[in-house]
């Protein structure tokens, strides 16, 4: 029940890993004026690159947007990801007005998947900058592929992209270069906290906010959904670099978490990690009830439904005017029939598409 993630694992090739080329040969985006595609600078870019996210959220209609606390706490923590390399950033003057990001990972699922992501303000939408951004992306994940060769040898190995399911230009470039829809995901909200079911909590548990003067707490939420996600379709080995991301993130905050305990044996038995969204201009706030996690032996009790009621009442007293989450929608566990019965309908759709990488293109 985990919502889609950038998760990156402790690279083998370093700073000997080739460039994409000289970055004169970069790709040229006559359709707008003035534009220069760069290398990345350092932290002075972490507010553009933010604010370049958050416009393309917004226009898809979102409700995610992160501070640019949470977008500092992920860069300072990337694995796998070299941002001298791996980073394209596309600017106007001093304006940062898109960029791609990428890493690789090795899957639950099986393989060595080579991903990037690739954002574009929409006031420069449309205008060639978008294909621009793409090639350099899929030109470095060949290379990273290509460093990798001998690791690979035998093993499975493929591009990963995401597209917006709103988003019919993304979706058709990506089809047109052979990607092909490996999965759905959904963006989920329950708009208001009207008749929020009283759900009782399974006999022999008992649930409780997270405790802030735990030292341990974060630790231990934290291990928790590494063993439960961990044969999620897409997930990876999670890194201390994941958790000091997840640690540093001005999202984490342990008085709004959700835990169930078994009473029996004082083990915490699942949680849902909950946090506020940023307002929006016309000052609603969305509570977001994520990481909606039980383990194995606890499964089919009824917590989760439990814990998802108790979780709406908590992000509503804090301030939040709508709730939200995300999900895989071929969740073997029948979460998205679990979301609806808890008033959460699907809003946006965010697509992943997969290409396998042809020997020769490893090799080449």
């Amino acid at each position: 029940m985990s919502s889609l993630r950038c998760n990156d694992q402790p690279t083998t090739a370093g700073a000997d890993t080739p460039a994409v080329t000289h970055q004169a040969s970069w790709p040229e985006v006559p359709g707008i004026p003035g534009l220069r595609l760069r290398a990345y600078r350092g932290t002075e870019d972490l507010p553009g690159i933010n604010a370049v996210n958050a416009a393309a959220s917004r226009a898809a209609g979102s409700k995610e947007t992160h501070s640019l606390g949470d977008t500092e706490a992920l860069y300072r923590n990337l694995t796998n990801c070299d941002l001298d390399r791996d980073l394209f950033v596309a600017a106007i003057g001093g304006t940062i007005v898109g960029y791609a990001r990428c890493w690789w990972a090795d899957r639950s699922e099986g393989g060595r998947g080579f991903a990037a992501v690739d954002f574009v303000d929409p006031a420069h939408a449309l205008r060639g900058l978008e294909e621009a951004l793409s090639d350099l992306a899929e030109r470095r994940q060949l290379a990273l592929a290509r460093a990798m060769a001998g690791e690979l040898a035998g093993r499975p190995a493929f591009l990963v992209r995401y597209a917006r399911g709103t988003d019919s230009p993304a979706i058709a470039r990506l089809e047109t270069a052979g990607f092909t829809l490996a999965r759905r995901w959904a963006e989920m909200i329950r708009p208001d906290f009207e008749a929020i079911p009283d759900i009782p909590v399974p006999d022999g548990f008992e649930l409780r906010r997270g405790d802030t003067a735990d030292p341990m707490l974060l630790r231990r939420v934290f291990d928790l959904g590494a063993e439960v996600f961990s044969d999620h379709y897409g997930e990876s080995v999670p890194t201390e670099a994941d958790f000091r991301a997840f640690a540093e993130s001005p999202q984490t905050d342990p008085a709004l978490f959700c835990l169930a305990f078994d009473l029996a044996t004082g083990e915490m038995a699942g949680h849902i990690l909950n946090y506020l969204g940023l307002p929006e201009p016309d000052g609603s706030v969305t509570g977001w009830t994520e990481s909606i996690a039980v383990r194995a032996p606890y499964r089919r009790r009824g917590l989760a439904s439990a814990m998802l009621a108790a979780s709406l009442r908590i992000v509503r007293d804090a301030g939040a005017t709508r709730a939200a989450l995300g999900v895989d929608q071929s969740n073997p566990n029948e979460a998205l029939t679990l979301y609806e019965r808890l008033g959460f309908r699907v809003t946006l759709e965010d697509l992943e598409f997969h290409r396998k990488i042809a020997i020769g293109e490893v090799r080449s």
